[in-house]
């Protein structure tokens, strides 16, 4: 065979393999994009400002990071009333702008969400109704606060020195309610004989009642208060700073409000909620919408032992800490939900 005959099948040879080399490659970049095309998108509604410490922070960091892990595109408005001339057309515009998840983060949104998910059938929602109160593409998430605050209460019997504790709620609802009632608990369970104050300010965001109502639980002996309500929590960490007493955080870590005497934080890890809800919109098993419950086995709620509080739990109290919060994970140990 002729050299030139030669050079050209191995150049043919050359350029097949070239092509097919550039077929894949674009294959290959046409699969990453369609990967990167399909990242959720969610929209969060908040009732306050995203700097809260708290309620509204947490959903945003949850978010937040799921996005920087590139599972999600999302979007937020926040400090949303709910009244529906104000709430509606947020949700609708979100609706109508393609996410595919709206959360209304807000008991108080619920009548807004029941009527939006009836209008926009191809969007999924979620709101944090705590009753089980679910349709076909609205799913509802509850807050086993309860569960932390039965740890917050070890801590707090295992520490006390006048042998009272203090329990501050803003209404008695079940979430609150039930988190007071495992804040006894807990405390039972390290000194039986602790003696427990309540009250209730009928109000949540009134941060000077909840103060001047913590104060008075301590004037009867209280020295650490676990609270439900982020208006409230702001009000007994001030009471709390004012006499040097223990407190507690709510939903998220507020102990840089009053280092010395925030001796314990109740956190929602949002993200493991939030994670798993775009999973099953990705496998097509949101619907018909569940009732969402994540707690301390689930990973959905920790606990904060904060390390600059004005005391140290003792090794006793450290190890009953421990021990509860192996348990809890474990199934061994069943926190109970009494909601009333």
């Amino acid at each position: 065979m002729p050299a030139s005959t030669k050079q050209t099948e191995e150049n043919m040879r050359i350029t097949q393999s070239t092509s097919c080399s550039l077929l894949i490659l674009t294959a290959a970049l046409s699969v990453s994009s369609a990967h990167a095309a399909e990242k959720t998108k969610v929209a969060l509604v908040l009732p306050a400002e995203i700097n809260d410490l708290s309620w509204n922070q947490r959903a945003y960091e949850a978010a937040k990071k799921l996005s920087d892990e590139g599972k999600i595109e999302f979007a937020y408005s926040e400090a949303v009333k709910p009244d529906a001339t104000t709430l509606d057309p947020i949700i609708a515009g979100y609706a109508q702008q393609g996410y595919r998840l709206i959360v209304t983060h807000s008991f108080t949104y619920g009548k807004s969400v029941a009527r939006m998910n009836g209008q926009f059938a191809d969007v999924n929602f979620a709101w944090p109704g705590g009753i089980g109160k679910t349709a076909e593409n609205l799913a509802d998430y509850d807050q086993p606060f309860y569960q932390g605050y039965y740890l917050a209460g070890v801590l707090a019997g295992g520490m006390t020195e006048s042998g009272v504790i203090g329990a501050v709620t803003g209404f008695d609802i079940p979430v609150c309610h039930a988190s007071m009632a495992a804040f006894e608990a807990g405390a039972r369970s390290v000194k039986p004989d602790v003696k427990v104050l309540s009250t209730v300010t009928g109000n949540f965001v009134d941060v000077a009642k909840a103060k001047q109502a913590a104060l008075a639980l301590a004037d009867q002996g209280a020295d650490y208060f676990m609270s439900c309500g982020q208006g409230v929590t702001l009000g007994t960490i001030e009471a709390a700073k004012e006499r040097n007493l223990g407190a507690t955080s709510y939903v998220g870590d507020m102990s840089s409000l009053a280092p010395k005497n925030v001796f314990a934080s109740v956190v929602w890890n949002l993200d493991v909620l939030l994670d798993r809800m775009v999973a099953d919109i990705g496998a097509n098993s949101f619907r018909p919408g569940k009732a969402y419950s994540f707690g301390v086995p689930e990973g959905g709620i920790s606990v904060i032992v904060h390390p600059d509080f004005h005391r140290r739990p003792s090794a006793e109290t450290t190890a009953a800490f421990d021990k509860a919060l192996v348990d809890i994970k474990s199934g061994t140990l069943k926190v109970a939900f009494v909601p009333k």
